[in-house]
């Protein structure tokens, strides 16, 4: 390889961990060790029907694509935070400890607690371990095969004025 072909591949390099340095919001005290993933090659189309005396329950889970199901255990210390960022594909989420401020990209908020459960897609969001205990949460992924799970984001105008960037 040329001298002048590996200058530009490291030039360019060194810029794009520049602007993820100055447009990513980083990840504050927390853990997340990954403890399962697989990859699923075809498209996913799976319906999940219970019926129970005057009541129906139904879930209906599709992609388009070869994905990836990975399950991570995660924990955010007091004062710890995700940092902006969104997600290639879709996450359930259920919160085994503590409490959490969880933030929407126009910088809505939603407190979760123990014992609470959601979901997110890959909208544009923040969330903080504002209580004096760890968070403690269980996350299921299936996103796109190949891609990475976490796309860190700049934080939205909103943000600044609520201490969220």
């Amino acid at each position: 390889m040329k001298t002048k072909t590996k200058l530009l591949i490291g030039a360019a390099a060194i810029s794009s961990v520049i602007v993820v340095l100055a447009w990513g919001t980083p990840i504050f005290n927390s853990t997340a060790p990954v403890l399962a993933t697989g990859n699923d090659n075809s498209n996913i189309k799976t319906l999940g029907v219970f019926g129970t005396a005057g009541s129906q329950f139904k879930a209906y889970l599709a992609t388009a694509g070869p994905s990836t199901i990975f399950v991570q255990d995660v924990a955010y210390l007091p004062g710890g935070h995700t940092g902006w960022h969104s997600h290639p594909g879709i996450l359930t989420i259920a919160l085994i400890a503590g409490s959490l401020e969880w933030y929407n990209g126009n910088c809505e908020l939603t407190t979760y607690n123990a014992g609470d459960a959601w979901t997110e897609g890959s909208q544009l969001h923040y969330f903080r371990n504002v209580g004096t205990v760890n968070v403690h949460l269980m996350a299921t992924y299936i996103i796109a095969q190949g891609a990475a799970p976490r796309i860190d984001e700049p934080a939205p105008a909103c943000a600044a004025a609520l201490g969220l960037d």
